[in-house]
């Protein structure tokens, strides 16, 4: 492939020439050799080079004169065994000005139909180790590494069909992942797509699309790597065909908060009613009054119904603070209720930790978190007490 990467700008016989930009990317600055993991496979829109990445490699090459090897670039596929399909340098032959800009044009354009062109070879998705075969890619020192794929892992540790673990905290899972977080040291992450999905993949919500992204970005921090950033372009499209499968990620449907065809709801740590990790600050107060707003409108519409909240915990802390935890959390979803309509005397509220039934063992035989069980007893349950 590197063969025919170069032989292909060789070819080149554009005539527009590329001018130097800088290689900026937000708060980070593109260095050294760059590599793309790029997601060609089920479950995630074909990928596409990002322009601000497109800018990076003409960047690169634009000072690059000829007779000259210019900086490494490759290409990474995110597939059940990540392995690099692309790897080229920039080098010309040119003897002029005119077919040397030609030259460097070509490698750009080139370069951004490999990257379109990868497909997965093996079944599965392994984004984890396409971060890591990219960051290899670009040698020991400083270099640029760009992920652009749905970042929906389907293997382990982070297997995604896992109950809990889409919605479990990004700080918690990055942890968690102990030495399989890939090494980036001395490398800028870019991450572009995450969240993003293709049929038969089921697409993220808002909160949910937010908070992968912001588990990358705990990862590659956690990786050492020395910039992050995510890249606005939205990353649509259907999937590409004749790839190998690659396990749908299920992704939980909103409760029906109907309190006429049900007597116990259970509102889930998401993105929607989720808090912020260790307190009983809403993530997003104005989703969650959203959710819950049914609810509320139940109790308004008769002063003799009734809810108790339970607040529920992981098993993190000693029991009280559990308890005070778990407390405050249902006091704060009383709290919207009565924003929305309700009458406080209309709900009572009370904490119980991870002391309740349903709980799940949230905790490794050593004694480690594990993120996605820690996720799913975290809750606010809603009990009608009166109809």
């Amino acid at each position: 492939m590197a063969v025919v990467l170069s032989a292909l700008v060789a070819c080149g016989s554009g005539s527009d020439a590329v001018a130097p930009v800088a290689a900026q990317t937000g708060q980070c600055q593109a260095v050294g050799p760059l590599a793309v993991a790029a997601g060609g496979r089920a479950g995630s829109p074909q990928p596409v080079l990002p322009e601000q990445v497109g800018r990076i490699v003409q960047a690169a090459v634009a000072t690059v004169p000829d007779h000259t090897e210019g900086p490494k670039v490759s290409v990474v596929s995110v597939d059940g065994r990540p392995e690099a399909t692309v790897t080229a340098t920039f080098f010309s032959d040119a003897n002029n000005t005119a077919n040397l800009d030609n030259d460097r044009a070509g490698f750009v354009r080139t370069f951004a139909t490999a990257v379109s062109a990868v497909r997965a070879k093996v079944a599965e998705a392994d984004v984890l180790g396409a971060l890591a075969v990219a960051a290899r890619a670009t040698g020991d020192g400083a270099g640029t590494v760009v992920l652009v794929d749905s970042g929906l892992q389907t293997v382990a540790p982070l297997d995604f069909r896992q109950p809990g673990l889409l919605d479990a905290d990004p700080g918690e899972v990055a942890g968690a992942l102990g030495d399989a977080v890939p090494d980036l040291r001395h490398k800028t992450v870019l991450l572009a797509g995450i969240g993003d999905t293709a049929a038969p993949q089921a697409p993220l919500d808002t909160a949910r699309h937010n908070q992968l992204t912001e588990l990358y970005k705990a990862i590659a921090k956690a990786g050492k790597a020395d910039c992050v950033a995510v890249l606005p372009e939205p990353h649509n499209g259907v999937a590409p065909t004749g790839v190998p499968p690659v396990g749908a990620v299920p992704v939980p449907l909103p409760d029906n908060l109907d309190l006429d065809q049900s007597a116990k709801l259970v509102l889930p740590d998401d993105g929607k009613v989720g808090f912020q990790p260790d307190r009983a600050e809403f993530r997003d107060a104005a989703a969650a009054g959203e959710v819950i707003a049914p609810v509320a409108r139940w109790l308004a519409a008769r002063s003799s119904r009734g809810v108790r909240l339970t607040g529920t915990t992981a098993r993190t802390g000693d029991r009280e603070g559990q308890i005070a935890l778990a407390d405050a959390r249902a006091n704060a979803v009383a709290g919207l209720l009565v924003e929305r309509g309700a009458r406080r005397e209309q709900v009572a509220t009370v904490g119980v930790g991870s002391y309740f039934d349903g709980y799940v063992p949230d905790h490794n035989p050593d004694g480690s978190l594990i993120p996605a069980a820690a996720a799913r007893n975290r809750t606010v349950i809603v009990e009608v007490t009166h109809r």
